[in-house]
């Protein structure tokens, strides 16, 4: 089978990495290739050519295919009429490349890459998968997005129970759904997990030590990490936040109001900013535990880099964690935005030997077994082979 994945990547997030992830396990027996708008994210092309997947570039002189945010109504326009013209040209060079790569199915994981690939349809001769990795209400799914999705796209593989819900509740026929929960690669998060720490790491004398691995929007909800331990200070403990993860162009000022809450709640010395970090798993085997106070998730998969390592996982009940985490069995769950629960799991962590034993084995297994590589890769591949087949259909209809 030829696959080709298609995206705009400008920072090398969590789906850009899992699409790595995947592109390197198929590319085992099938001819996999990746169509990138720029090439401008480094991390993601280096990733790419480690894994040996041939790259396509539309146009490397674009940095960033979105439109700032200004005030002026003028400038907007302006910004619009050029996207316009941009798109077009996209548009043209990525039909172009298409035909010459000639693949037979088409797969992306981005809302903007969906966008685009609607503007060609006409001229494909092969079937669009997308994989749905966030968890966003139906709502969300709306307009020409929902439309492409319900009229063009042949099998929609979603992340988790929960995103598979809520696009059936968007209006999607629940026949072009699949579920196909997120994994990690075993291999590559053990070895990284024994490497030398990029960056050595501030308060490793201090107990707990509690890692939040997440980029810093307000919606992965560090600020109740940061209260939390503001509590734990205030009952005589001297705990370590690291927080790995940057600010992306979308909340620029968050890091700040951090930094503001933690300074308000005298936890400054506490709480550590790691930024971009390519060796999470190393972190992870220096923390106590891994939190992750999430409002929304597609599924998490440091929740399964934390189990594969043997780390406890405190983390809120949303989206695809629910998947991954039985409360009390294989992690320990907390309600979105509270901080207090939150301070008692981190002291059952800390008091609880037996309970932590039994996290981390469940988890291990959890991680190695029902969420294994090896089990994403047959139900990707079986959602692929889906919308090849539905493809086929539809043309015979005609």
């Amino acid at each position: 089978m030829k696959i080709v994945f298609f995206d705009f990547v400008f920072y090398f997030g969590g789906g850009p990495q899992l699409a790595v992830d995947i592109a390197k396990r198929l590319s085992t027996d099938h001819d996999v290739q990746v169509i990138d708008v720029s090439g401008t994210c480094d991390l993601y092309i280096k990733a790419l050519k480690d894994a040996g997947i041939k790259i396509h570039i539309l146009n490397p002189r674009i940095k960033n295919i979105y439109a700032e945010r200004v005030t002026s109504k003028f400038r907007r326009l302006f910004q619009v009429i050029c996207k316009i013209f941009l798109f077009l040209r996209l548009r043209k060079k990525l039909i172009k490349k298409i035909h010459e790569i000639n693949p037979d199915i088409i797969w992306t994981n981005s809302k903007a890459a969906l966008l685009l690939l609607g503007l060609v349809y006409r001229r494909l001769h092969c079937p669009l998968a997308v994989e749905v990795v966030t968890c966003n209400n139906a709502a969300f799914f709306r307009g020409y997005y929902k439309w492409l999705m319900k009229h063009r796209v042949a099998v929609l593989m979603a992340i988790s129970t929960e995103t598979a819900k809520q696009l059936q509740l968007a209006g999607i026929k629940n026949n072009h759904i699949r579920t196909v929960f997120d994994t990690i690669d075993i291999n590559d998060t053990l070895k990284k997990s024994v490497e030398t720490l990029t960056v050595p790491l501030p308060g490793l004398d201090q107990h707990p030590k509690i890692l939040v691995p997440a980029l810093l929007l307000p919606r992965k909800g560090q600020d109740t990490a940061i209260k939390a331990v503001a509590q734990l200070k205030t009952e005589g403990m001297e705990p370590v936040l690291w927080l790995a993860g940057v600010v992306t162009a979308h909340e620029p000022l968050y890091q700040d109001y951090l930094q503001n809450l933690a300074e308000e709640l005298n936890v400054l010395e506490n709480v550590h900013f790691l930024g971009w970090r390519e060796d999470v798993p190393a972190i992870m085997i220096q923390a106590d535990m891994v939190v992750l106070p999430t409002h929304q998730e597609g599924f998490g998969h440091v929740v399964l880099e934390a189990m594969l390592l043997c780390r406890p996982v405190i983390a809120t009940p949303v989206g695809g964690i629910k998947d991954s985490i039985q409360d009390g069995v294989n992690g320990l769950n907390f309600p979105v935005g509270d901080e207090h629960t939150l301070a008692d799991c981190i002291k059952r962590i800390v008091s609880d030997g037996q309970l932590v034993e039994t996290l981390t084995r469940n988890g291990y297994t959890t991680a190695t077994k029902i969420f294994s590589p090896e089990n994403h890769t047959k139900r990707f591949l079986a959602g692929l082979r889906f919308a090849i087949q539905s493809r086929g259909e539809s043309k015979k209809e005609l």
